[in-house]
């Protein structure tokens, strides 16, 4: 899943913009649709959330032709590199990957020949076969500074540092404290991934449905 997300984050990345914005758990991005007005822009992007959506009308949370403004909500699952895989590699029970679950909101706002969409992220959720859930331990961030990854860093010392991992080696302990940078530089890059590949296939079925030949 991760080579298809970057060769399709690599295929897409054509399209003119003017800039992508991150902050925090929010990612923005412009694009240019030239020579187009506002209202068959607002009428193309609908169409294209109708194509990339099993059901628009229940993903679309509000929709006003005036303001020429969307807001769609739902969820998206996102492979999350496993540190316990990393502590434990000879464990067939575990995976590389766990893909947790994000709701997420994403606005679009329409203008003559552009438009600007936002996708925001909510933290992540695991709900393994019995349903107990497990949230990440951090959040769902697309620009941690230094500080916060010592912050995750030491929140995993104290992890290890719980009864529950009295018989486990130090050298286990160490491996998954100091693969902790590697989980959430992974993530981070893969959020932002999902985000790209998602704006640019809205961007693209704009363009073909402008560019469709008659018949």
């Amino acid at each position: 899943m991760k080579k298809i997300l970057s060769y399709l984050f690599l295929f897409f990345t054509y399209s003119p913009i003017f800039s992508q914005t991150i902050e925090g758990n929010k990612i923005s991005q412009v694009y240019e649709v030239r020579g187009i007005d506002a209202k068959q822009i607002f009428s193309k992007l609908n169409y294209a959330i109708a194509l990339i959506y099993q059901d628009a009308t229940d993903v679309i949370k509000y929709k006003d032709d005036q303001s020429k403004s969307l807001i769609i909500k739902a969820l998206a699952l996102v492979p999350v590199l496993d540190a316990y895989k990393l502590m434990n590699p000879n464990n067939s029970e575990l995976t590389d990957y766990i893909d947790y679950s994000h709701s997420y909101t994403v606005i679009i706002k329409v203008k003559d020949e552009k438009y600007r969409i936002q996708m925001i992220y909510q933290d992540g959720k695991y709900s393994d076969s019995q349903s107990t859930e497990y949230k990440l331990p951090f959040s769902a961030k697309m620009d941690f500074k230094m500080n916060e990854m010592e912050e995750i860093m030491e929140k995993a010392r104290k992890e290890m540092d719980q009864e529950y991992y009295d018989m486990t080696s130090r050298k286990k302990k160490e491996i998954y404290i100091l693969s902790q940078p590697k989980v959430v530089r992974e993530y981070q890059q893969t959020l932002k991934e999902y985000s790209t590949l998602f704006f640019q296939s809205i961007y693209k079925n704009v363009l073909d449905e402008i560019n469709e030949e008659d018949w």
